[in-house]
């Protein structure tokens, strides 16, 4: 099986080394991009967990607190109801 973050940082730094070695600015500046781009691409993208936590309270705040795919419970009240004297019927 072929390591391809692992490929992606040895070319990034193959990149690099040859940008040192260049005289030409704009290779250079060509080399330094490609490799930066290796690079991102050879690392994950970053959690932004409060972001992410968020979200979540946006969504909980919008539904009420009310878990997703849950309906709530819902109580009966009794309500009281006047007596009947028995001599009204």
């Amino acid at each position: 099986m072929i390591d391809h973050v692992g490929e992606l940082r040895r070319t990034a730094a193959e990149c690099l080394a040859l940008a040192q070695t260049t005289t030409d600015p704009n290779t250079r500046a060509a080399l330094i991009i490609i490799a930066q781009r290796l690079h991102d691409l050879a690392s994950p993208a970053p959690i932004d967990f409060d972001a992410i936590v968020q979200v979540f309270n946006d969504q909980q705040m919008a539904q009420g607190g009310r878990n997703p795919g849950r309906n709530p419970v819902m109580q009966q009240q009794q309500q009281a109801q006047p007596k009947k004297n028995e001599d009204e019927d």
